[in-house]
C-alpha cells in the first residue's frame, strides 16, 4: 500500500499527525503524538520542511510546526495518507459477507504502526470459532480470497495467520510476542478484541 508520494514512513507519519492538530505544535509534542523519538521526529519535520509541506513558525526559544495547506501536493498526500481508513473500510465490509464469520480479525505490524516501507508484507490475523476446522474448504477459499484482495488493494503481500478462538486465548494467556504485539497495536477490523477472547475486560 502505497502510504504517501516520496515521503518515508516517519515523514508521512509526522505529517499525518500535523494534519490531525488544529493549532501549530512543537517538535516535542510531534514526537508525543506520534510515539516516535525526538530525533526522529526531528529529523521528519526538517525533511518535511525542506519540501514546503511543513511550515516552522519561531516560537523563542523553539519552533512550532504545521502543515501546509498550500502546498501543491497537499491534497494528494491528504488522499494517500487515509488510505489506511479507506483499507479498514474494505476489509471491514468484505469480511462482512463471509458465510463462516471470523471470530476477530486483526490488522497488525508495520501497516498497523504506519512505519511500513514498499516490501513490508499486510500482516493480518484471523480468528475462526470453535466449532471451523483449519481445512474448512469455505473457511479456506474466504481467507484466500481475502489475500487476492488485499493484494489488489495495496500492493502488497497479505501474511494471514490463521488460528482458532482456543489458540487465541490461550497465546494470550501466555504472551506470544505476535498476539500481544496484535492487541496492544492492532487495528480490530471485525469481531471481538483480543482482550475478551483472553477474558480481560475492555
Amino acid at each position: 500500500m502505497i502510504t504517501s508520494a516520496g515521503l518515508a514512513p516517519t515523514e508521512a507519519q509526522v505529517l499525518a499527525a500535523l494534519l490531525r492538530v488544529e493549532t501549530p505544535v512543537s517538535g516535542r509534542a510531534v514526537a508525543r503524538i506520534t510515539g516516535l523519538t525526538q530525533s526522529t521526529a526531528q529529523r521528519a519535520l526538517t525533511r518535511l520542511r525542506e519540501t514546503g509541506l511543513v511550515v516552522a513558525e519561531p516560537a523563542p526559544p523553539s519552533l512550532l510546526y504545521r502543515a501546509n495547506p498550500d502546498h501543491l501536493a497537499m491534497p494528494a498526500l491528504v488522499s494517500l495518507l487515509g488510505l489506511g481508513a479507506e483499507l479498514r473500510t474494505r476489509m471491514a465490509e468484505h469480511v462482512a459477507e463471509w458465510q463462516l464469520p471470523a471470530v476477530s480479525v486483526v490488522v497488525y505490524g508495520s501497516v498497523a504502526r504506519e512505519e511500513a516501507t514498499a516490501g513490508s508484507d499486510l500482516d493480518v490475523l484471523v480468528v475462526r470459532p470453535h466449532a471451523t476446522d483449519s481445512d474448512n474448504a469455505t473457511w479456506q477459499v474466504q481467507l484466500a480470497e481475502l489475500g487476492h484482495r488485499l493484494r489488489r488493494w495495496t500492493g502488497r503481500r497479505a501474511s494471514i495467520i490463521d488460528m482458532s478462538q482456543r489458540e487465541a486465548a490461550q497465546g494470550l494467556a501466555e504472551g506470544e510476542p505476535l498476539l500481544v504485539e496484535a492487541e496492544r497495536e492492532g487495528w480490530l477490523i471485525a469481531g471481538r478484541t483480543l482482550g475478551k477472547l483472553a477474558g480481560r475486560r475492555p
